[in-house]
Formats: C-alpha cells, sequence, structure tokens
C-alpha cells in the first residue's frame, strides 16, 4: 500500500521516530506513539493486510511466532501482573489503521486500560444458540474448502463461469447504450416538434434510469472482474464455482449491537460508486445527452413559453 499505509512506512524503515523492538523477514514489532500501558507493542506483519481474514497460513503462521516471542519477552523484561493480546478488524472494533496489528499490552491492577469487557449482556438463549448453529456451519465449510485442493482444471472451468458473466455484463451495457441514444433523442426531436418541453423531461427522466441500468453493468462487471482476479491468482479463499461477487469483498461491517449492516450490503450491491459514475463509458455519454436534454427544454421555453405544449 505504500507511504498512505503508516505501518508500511515503519516495515520500509522510512519512520526515524519508531521505536521499533524486533524485525525480521515476516514481521516488525515497535512501541505505538501513544502507548495503552508501558511496553504496549504492536506486532505487524511486513506485507500490507487489512485485516485477518486476509492472512495467509504462513503468514498467520509467523505472526503467532513473533506475538508469542514479544509476549515472553514483556513478561519478562517488566514483569507486568497480566497481559492482554488484543487484535482488532474494522472501525466497528476500533481498527484505527488499515493494516492488520497484534497489540501486546501488559497489565496491572489500576493501568490506565481499565475494562475491556463488558459486565453483562443481554442476547437471548435463541439468538446465542442461532449465531452458534451459524458458526458451526461456517467452520464445515472453511474446513472443507480448506481439505478439497482446487485443481488447475477446476480453477479454469471457475474462471471461465466468470468471464462469461463479466462479457454478459459488458453486452448488457453496450445494449443499454444501443436502446438510449435512439430512444432519447427522438423524444427530444419530438419534443421540439411538438413545442412540448414535458416531453423533454420525460426524455431526461428516461435517461436517468438508462444510466443506472448501464452503471449498474459496470458496477457488477467490475466486482465479477475483481472475483475473477482473486480466482486466477489465489489471493483470497473463496467456495469453489462461486459466482457470488460478495464472496470477493471484505465483509460488511456490523453495527453496534453485533448485527449484520443491511444497508451496507445492499448499497455495495445495487448503488454504483462514484468512481462508476464518473468513469468514461457512464459520466460522459449519458452526460451529454443530459445536457442535450436540458438544451432542449431551455430552447422550447424560452421560444414557446412554459405553457408550451
Amino acid at each position: 500500500m505504500g507511504s498512505e499505509c503508516p505501518f508500511c512506512v515503519i516495515v520500509a524503515q522510512n519512520d526515524p521516530d519508531v521505536r521499533e523492538v524486533y524485525r525480521d523477514e515476516h514481521v516488525v514489532a515497535f512501541f505505538p506513539d501513544e502507548p495503552a500501558t508501558l511496553g504496549h507493542v504492536l506486532v505487524i506483519p511486513r506485507s500490507h493486510v487489512p485485516k485477518v481474514w486476509e492472512l495467509s497460513d504462513d503468514t498467520a503462521t509467523h505472526l503467532t511466532r513473533a506475538v508469542l516471542l514479544l509476549s515472553r519477552a514483556v513478561k519478562h523484561a517488566l514483569e507486568p501482573s497480566g497481559l492482554n493480546l488484543i487484535q482488532s478488524n474494522g472501525e466497528s472494533a476500533t481498527q484505527s489503521v488499515p493494516h492488520l496489528h497484534v497489540h501486546v499490552v501488559p497489565r496491572n491492577e489500576g493501568d490506565a486500560m481499565g475494562r475491556i469487557w463488558p459486565r453483562e449482556t443481554s442476547f437471548s438463549e435463541a439468538v446465542k444458540n442461532k449465531a452458534m448453529l451459524d458458526v458451526r456451519h461456517a467452520i464445515e465449510r472453511e474446513a472443507h474448502e480448506a481439505s478439497v485442493p482446487v485443481t488447475p482444471e477446476d480453477r479454469r472451468k471457475h474462471l471461465d463461469y466468470l468471464q462469461a458473466v463479466v462479457t454478459r455484463q459488458a453486452a448488457s451495457s453496450a445494449a443499454a447504450k444501443g436502446w438510449v441514444l435512439p430512444v432519447v433523442t427522438a423524444t427530444y426531436g419530438f419534443a421540439l416538434t411538438q413545442r412540448a418541453w414535458p416531453l423533454a423531461f420525460l426524455g431526461l427522466l428516461g435517461l436517468l434510469l438508462f444510466a443506472y441500468l448501464d452503471a449498474h453493468y459496470l458496477n457488477t462487471e467490475r466486482r465479477f472482474r475483481k472475483l475473477y482476479v482473486i480466482v486466477a491468482q489465489s489471493l483470497r479463499s473463496v467456495p469453489l464455482f462461486t459466482l457470488n461477487p460478495d464472496d470477493a469483498d471484505d465483509p460488511v461491517e456490523e453495527d453496534s449491537d453485533g448485527s449484520v449492516n443491511r444497508w451496507q450490503r445492499l448499497k455495495r450491491k445495487y448503488v454504483p460508486g462514484r468512481d462508476i459514475w464518473y468513469s468514461w463509458s457512464i459520466a460522459p455519454f449519458y452526460g451529454a445527452l443530459a445536457l442535450l436534454g436540458v438544451g432542449v427544454i431551455v430552447a422550447v421555453i424560452w421560444r414557446y413559453g412554459l405553457d408550451a405544449g
């Protein structure tokens, strides 16, 4: 991630003020600028990994060994009465730097950390049982996927399926443009001949609908392309033959009560981002047609009045 990540700067040894205590070919450990307690150490992988579920087994092994080494060192050097190992993922879990890190925090009675767990919660037995079953099923799925090696032939077939979806989305985008151009321009032309600006306004509304459809196709295409790259390069474990682009995304952040934020999930799926709207295939094409429509409306009203049509 380079200079955008402060921890990557430390890994690259470009932070002269860092209090580094350990480094090897896989991990780096250092004191944070504002330690929670004296001896508080951060242990990070040298590779930029944002969250724990993106960690490879090999990197996880090296990170775990380093955490154990640092825990023993802190215990021997400072003789705390206790020690916390804290690893946070996502803003809702108080992760402030998007580079995976483990806090090794020596603890003593009355230190500044205080309690880190609630004294009690109000989850019902039914909710806890459902969560238990969901986690068990997820573990079974992960274990099965880990135990079944993906053959080159399976990967090739998976990539073929994904490429077919990408091609279909691209074709749908082209079809949307193929339909909108004659429909909207004909509506604008009819509005001029009939001297009816509301017809041009209807054309603008139709244009917005086609623009959203096209942006949705492009957004879906990019999400499947991302999944294609992940499968092709084995960047992350995903279900074999999955055609769900959600598998290529980071898990949706949870609400404060631990429930999945459904709005964020729907937004990711159905609301194209700014980069989609500003892309060369959306903004110039639909922007030009929108300006043309506004021009037709202004021209009709200017020449024939607001009551025209």
